[in-house]
This record gives C-alpha cells, sequence and structure tokens, in this order.
C-alpha cells in the first residue's frame, strides 16, 4: 500500500473509534515518512485522548517543527500542557495558535480562562493577606454552603432573556462537551457584556453567591445555555486540573439561575438531578441553585418551549 492509501485506511479507522487501530497505522506512515506532519497530528489527538500526554506532546511538537504555522498543532499541544498542569506553557502555546489563526475561538477561551485563573489566584493571595493583617487566622469561621444545595430565587427582568438571544452563540453540538441536542449556548464571559442588565444581575449573583458561602468570591465563568427539545447535559463535574494543582476543589462552586424552565408538561422537563447523594429539583422561573463543583450533575429536556438558564462557576476567596 502506498502512504497516501494507509492514510485513507487510517482516517476510515478513526472515523469508527479504532484508536489503536488508527494509531498503529500513523505510525507505519511515519517509519516510512517522517515529516508527514498530517499523520503527525492524527497520531497526537489519539494519543491525547488515550491519555497518553507525554507522547502526544512530541506528536504535536513535530507537526510544529514540520509546519510551524499549523495553528491546531500549537491549541493541541497548549491542551496536552494543560493536562500536564503546565499552564505557563499552555498559555505560550494557544497564543501562537491564535497568532497563526486569529478567530480561532477554542484558543482564546483556553487563553483567557487561563488569565482568568492567573488573576485567581492573586486575589486568594490577597485576600489570605487581608486576613492575616486584620488576625482573623485564628477565628472558628466556618466558610461554605450552609446546605448542599443552596437554593435562592431572584426575580427575573422582562427584557433578560430578550438581551441574551442578542448575545452571539454556538449550537450546542458544536461545543464538544457536555452539552448536546438542538439548542445554544455563550462563551464564559457572559458578564463581560457590557449590557447594563446583564451587569447588574452580575452585581446581585455575586451578593447571593458572597451570603451563600460566607465569604467574598471569584467569578471564572458566566455563561448561558438555550436547552430545546432533545437537548441536555451529561452527568458532569465543574473541575479541571488547575483545581486539583492549586487545591481549590473545595473552594469552587457552581450556580444555575433559572430564567425560563420553557415547558413542563412533559416527560422531560428539566429536572437537575445531582448526585452522591441522589437529589432532584424542578425549578421555577428565578430559581437559583448553588452547589459544590465537585458534585456530578446533570438535566435532560424535552418541552417546546426554550429553556434558558444562566450558568457561573465560581470560588470562595477564604
Amino acid at each position: 500500500m502506498t502512504v497516501d492509501q494507509i492514510m485513507q485506511q487510517a482516517r476510515l479507522v478513526l472515523n469508527e473509534g479504532k484508536l489503536e487501530e488508527a494509531k498503529i497505522l500513523f505510525q507505519n506512515i511515519l517509519q516510512v515518512q517522517p515529516t508527514h506532519y498530517k499523520a503527525h497530528i492524527n497520531l497526537g489527538a489519539i494519543l491525547l485522548k488515550l491519555g497518553k500526554l507525554d507522547e502526544a506532546e512530541i506528536s504535536f511538537k513535530k507537526v510544529i517543527e514540520f509546519k510551524p504555522e499549523f495553528a491546531v498543532a500549537h491549541y493541541n499541544l497548549g491542551v496536552t500542557q494543560e493536562k500536564l498542569s503546565r499552564f505557563n506553557e499552555a498559555e505560550i502555546s494557544y497564543k501562537k495558535a491564535i497568532e497563526f489563526k486569529t478567530d480561532y475561538v477554542e484558543a482564546h477561551n483556553n487563553l483567557n480562562m487561563i488569565i482568568r485563573q492567573n488573576r485567581l489566584l492573586l486575589n486568594i493571595e490577597q485576600a489570605k493577606k487581608s486576613k492575616k493583617k486584620i488576625n482573623l487566622s485564628n477565628l472558628d469561621i466556618d466558610i461554605g454552603l450552609t446546605t448542599n444545595p443552596f437554593i435562592s430565587k431572584r426575580k427575573v427582568e422582562t427584557d433578560l432573556i430578550d438581551e441574551l438571544y442578542k448575545i452571539n452563540s454556538v449550537e450546542l453540538d458544536k461545543t464538544r462537551d457536555i452539552r448536546y441536542g438542538n439548542g445554544r449556548c455563550s462563551d464564559y464571559e457572559l458578564f463581560e457584556n457590557n449590557s447594563s442588565i446583564l451587569q447588574t444581575v452580575e452585581k446581585d449573583l455575586t451578593y447571593i453567591m458572597s451570603q451563600a458561602v460566607k465569604s467574598d468570591i471569584y467569578i471564572i465563568e458566566s455563561f448561558f445555555n438555550i436547552l430545546r427539545a432533545g437537548s441536555g447535559l451529561t452527568s458532569h463535574k465543574h473541575l479541571n486540573n488547575f483545581d486539583k494543582t492549586h487545591n481549590l476543589i473545595n473552594k469552587k462552586y457552581s450556580l444555575t439561575y433559572y430564567l425560563s424552565v420553557g415547558d413542563q408538561n412533559c416527560s422531560k422537563p428539566g429536572i437537575l438531578k445531582l448526585y452522591d447523594p441522589d437529589e432532584e429539583i424542578l425549578p421555577s422561573d428565578g430559581t437559583i441553585v448553588i452547589f459544590p463543583a465537585d458534585r456530578n450533575h446533570s438535566a435532560t429536556y424535552g418541552g417546546k418551549i426554550d429553556r434558558v438558564m444562566i450558568g457561573v462557576n465560581f470560588y470562595s476567596l477564604t
């Protein structure tokens, strides 16, 4: 078989989800043509999926060696470096990806996340210094949720939902995360929007979050989801390598604010399912639910009317 024929076979096998078989085929190509950057990028992607991070990093660096302007290689290298908890290197890789592809949305999102994470660490350090300065370090202050989950309410402004529909969004199925189906979502910087109504929402939710965890807080992600019939979120947590590396698991929380619960007269009305322990919440318009980010949760929606919610992931600073 020629290299092109092996390449075609490898892609077919890869599309069938046969990762190990595809990996061998791409490796066979590289034995014949060590500079075949397309084989390197595919091999790296497979190794990344298999969790072989050190090997994946080598593959992506090989791609960059042979094709320095290949933005996807820089992006994948950044993802790999993040998984290896080498965040400073990942930041450089994402910037390189954007240099060669200025509209690279995923690279922009990941880079912005690293920038926000660095700000978070500074805020935590400042909070520690302030606590020490006013001599609170020896006081027995119970920080954290009074109830798990913490449930509250906020009246939904008439124009708030209309405002969200004006904001750029993407289809849920294109997010490549736990969201799926016929719906839309924003990026993770919703509260960076200059809308006065969103600034009010941010201010109100910040107060509620601070009261819920009895601490000043830092918002790391803010976004909206619009669910339609057949959409939802598979079971997941809102934790990542950054949280584990910096020992922040017990400081991170998630909030869901239901602006419109949509159509609940159906078999799948969008119940929020929390696990460990199992619990089900059927929200109403204006319901706010806060729970630790390490608690698995899911939701499935089948109604005929759009279900609109705002999500926030945040940290307590003390």
